[in-house]
């Protein structure tokens, strides 16, 4: 059975990273070592482009809600 990250140790929880492919794991704590095997690359927040598709992006100024 696996046991969540945060009853693991500093050592095992290197470990998993190393063979994780995190780099940079010598210089981290444990707390930045979990936050980096919880992190999950290419998952940011993505969010639909405001501007119409037929508008040049260059000629293209957002206003908030508040300002229209």
């Amino acid at each position: 059975m696996v046991r969540p990250l945060q009853e693991m140790d500093t050592e095992e929880l290197r470990r998993i990273a190393v063979r994780g492919g995190i780099e940079g794991t010598e210089a981290m704590d444990r707390e930045e070592l979990v936050d980096a095997l919880v992190a999950r690359p290419g998952e940011g927040a993505w969010q639909e482009d405001p501007k119409p598709a037929d508008v040049n992006p260059n000629d293209y100024q957002y206003h908030g809600p508040e300002q229209r």
